[in-house]
């Protein structure tokens, strides 16, 4: 038992292990996505709405923190591993072979590593302005206000632009990310690969149009009371 638990172990230490858990967490980032946009969307139908949505999930705190610590963990294990392989493609790639690399490869997978970059910077700076604050509201009626007028959100000129660029970006990341992830898992069926390919638009489009459109609104365009 113990020689298999070690084999596992020691085949994610391995290049193809590593680009295996880079896979499997990106696509676990995904379906996080998915579920973010769909309650954070719920702004647009007004503060009420988002308030008792904020305030129902305060319920479930215990929940949520579980939650959160495998999310970090995920996010981590993605990271670390992305950087890992990344590092160690330049360093064995001859000057040559990074020309032919580049000539073949779209604009998607050469800017991974920025789009990467830029996502973590985001993510750090959503994590310490509007999720960190959120823990010490006490009062539920203000986490729509908290979120599209305070300094700590959409009322912030700077966190806005940061999270507009960082939504393109995004939808930059997932472009290659989403379908090469199912590449790497050994999904190579061409059947597989057109509803794959489909279904890679609702990921790199629409989620992050859907990201996006909430911080223009509340950030650029202040809610439509322009």
């Amino acid at each position: 038992m113990n020689k298999a638990l070690s084999k596992s172990v020691n085949i994610f230490k391995s290049t193809i292990g590593k680009k295996l858990l880079v896979a499997i967490t990106g696509l676990m980032v995904c379906v996080f996505l998915v579920f973010h946009l769909m309650n954070n969307l719920i702004i647009f139908t007004g503060p009420e709405n988002f308030n008792q949505l904020v305030g129902a999930l305060e319920k479930i705190k215990p929940l949520i923190r579980i939650m959160e610590i495998l999310l970090v963990i995920i996010f981590f294990t993605h990271i670390y591993n992305s950087a890992f392989l990344t590092w160690s493609s330049k360093r064995s790639s001859s000057n040559k072979y990074m020309h032919l690399s580049k000539t073949s490869s779209t604009i998607y997978s050469r800017t991974m590593f920025f789009s990467g970059s830029v996502l973590l910077i985001f993510i750090v700076t959503h994590l310490s302005t509007i999720w960190f604050n959120f823990q010490n509201i006490n009062d539920h009626n203000k986490y729509y206000y908290f979120v599209t007028e305070s300094a700590y959100g959409f009322g912030n000129i700077f966190i806005t632009i940061l999270y507009l660029f960082s939504m393109l970006l995004l939808g930059f990341h997932l472009r290659h990310g989403f379908e090469s992830a199912f590449k790497t898992l050994g999904i190579k069926n061409s059947k597989f690969e057109k509803i794959i390919s489909t279904i890679s638009v609702v990921f790199w489009l629409f989620i992050p149009l859907g990201f996006f459109s909430i911080a223009f609104w509340f950030g650029i365009l202040d809610g439509g009371k322009w």
